[in-house]
């Protein structure tokens, strides 16, 4: 009797222990739905912050634009139409400051955002054209004025800051062409480039062990030839055939001409010329 008393028994424990694992895996799945939905629902809220503020930066623009058919610079008197001009002036450039702000903010979101697509990027580049066109337009104004001996402080600075800034921007444009530009070039004879390292067995080692010392640098546009000072020349690095030729000069030494530019510094911006 103990033991058909024990099989009931047993199946019980069984049919709890079946139940609190059920339980467990539901609670880990409700877990797992929960944290999913928190997830989509940040996705969602972010999403909606950054078209909210598409929103206002739009509608910051339209306001501008009525500002900017508000202003005259003939027409009136001098007091009421500089008090004017003064107000529209300092309303517009509030109101790019503001959408400023904004778009520093939508590229920030989209920047920690993988998800946003590039529809919403490619809106952002557009707004920000628009700012860049209505800073011009401010400093168009400026120059108007000023031809009319009409001066705003506040317009003089907001265009001495871009006038700076666009300065500051042409001349890292100007370094950024400038080191795309650059270009090394090395002659040599072989126990030379085997003795700073540039050649070994044959192959060429750049900026790994070569001595880059050797090496003089230069500006692509500026060097169309090379006098190599001896009577024989050649490649060792990588250029593409028909983008240069050796010619002889009234010496009779090789000379390096660089007929196609764009193609000779193509594969590399290192030239190594080995002579005899």
């Amino acid at each position: 009797m103990k033991k058909l008393v024990s099989i009931p028994l047993f199946a019980a424990a069984i049919t709890i222990c079946s139940c609190n694992g059920n339980s467990k895996a539901n609670i880990e799945l409700q877990e797992k739905n929960d944290s999913l939905m928190a997830a989509i629902e940040q996705r969602d809220a972010s999403i909606d912050e950054m078209l909210e503020c598409i929103r206002i930066v739009e509608e910051g623009f339209s306001k501008i634009n009525e500002a900017q058919g508000r202003i005259s610079v003939s027409g009136e008197s001098d007091m009421n139409r500089k008090a004017k001009l003064q107000e529209d002036v300092q309303y517009i450039i509030g109101q790019l400051d503001k959408n400023s702000s904004y778009i520093a903010r939508l590229k920030k979101m989209v920047a920690g955002n993988e998800k946003a697509s590039k529809e919403l990027k490619g809106v952002i580049s557009n707004l920000e054209k628009q700012l860049e066109a209505k800073n011009s337009e401010l400093a168009a104004l400026a120059e108007q004025l000023k031809q009319k001996d009409i001066h705003i402080a506040e317009l003089n600075n907001i265009i001495d800051g871009l006038t700076q800034e666009n300065t500051a921007q042409e001349l890292r444009m100007i370094e950024k062409e400038k080191e795309m530009n650059k270009v090394w070039y090395v002659i040599g004879t072989k126990k030379e480039l085997k003795n700073e390292k540039i050649l070994s067995g044959g192959d060429i080692l750049l900026e790994k062990e070569a001595n880059m010392d050797y090496f003089t640098a230069t500006d692509r546009n500026d060097i169309s030839e090379i006098a190599t000072h001896a009577k024989r020349a050649k490649l060792l690095s990588a250029h593409p055939e028909g983008s240069y030729a050796f010619e002889k000069d009234a010496n009779g030494m090789d000379v390096l001409r660089i007929t196609d530019k764009n193609a000779f510094w193509s594969l590399t911006r290192y030239l190594v010329i080995q002579v005899r």
